[in-house]
């Protein structure tokens, strides 16, 4: 690995969590074709867009929240529905739902995982996870950067090297906010 793609890694926190994660090996013939990775009109990139409206909405409720509780409670019931509409749609419609959550180490720069199958370093896979709770899915191609035996499996690291500026961005700001909440617990 070079010293620049270590310095990158080095600028994203990164987290232990539990997602829904899935992966696929991408072959070299794959990697020739001009193919989009991110859906458009999913469910998961509804899930997505609610979330990002959902951080600015925040900021707006604090302010509605100082003038009139009453009308910030009644935004908050309303917010309530629409992401419990959001979940149904999703967990009607995702695959990786029907999988369980497992343990992972998540940064904006890559995530580490338990896998069955050991894989090549420097290999591609496309690695698809459900963030949660608010069940942004994000989708990437990412290189194997290691892959170590762990009992009898194997604990694989990858690096994102296409993931949209939209994903990455949710990615950060859940990576922040599960940091803020762990820190949080471990105070109380």
């Amino acid at each position: 690995m070079s010293e620049e793609i270590g310095q990158e890694r080095r600028r994203f926190f990164r987290i232990d969590d539990e997602l829904a994660l899935s992966y696929r090996v991408i072959h070299s013939d794959e990697l020739n074709v001009d193919e989009s990775i991110t859906a458009e009109d999913t469910p998961a990139s509804l899930a997505n867009e609610l979330e990002k409206m959902n951080e600015v909405s925040r900021i707006h409720f604090r302010h509605v929240e100082k003038e009139s509780p009453e009308v910030a409670r009644y935004f908050s019931f309303i917010e309530a529905k629409i992401n419990l509409l959001a979940h149904h749609i999703m967990m009607g419609s995702e695959d990786l739902f029907v999988k369980t959550t497992q343990p992972v180490n998540l940064s904006g720069s890559g995530v580490s995982f338990t896998t069955d199958s050991e894989l090549n370093v420097g290999g591609c896979v496309e690695v698809k996870f459900i963030l949660r709770p608010s069940l942004a899915s994000i989708k990437s191609l990412a290189k194997v950067v290691s892959c170590r035996p762990s009992d009898e499996k194997f604990t694989m690291a990858v690096e994102f090297t296409q993931l949209s500026d939209d994903d990455r961005d949710l990615l950060i700001r859940h990576v922040v906010k599960k940091q803020m909440n762990d820190i949080r617990e471990q105070n109380d």
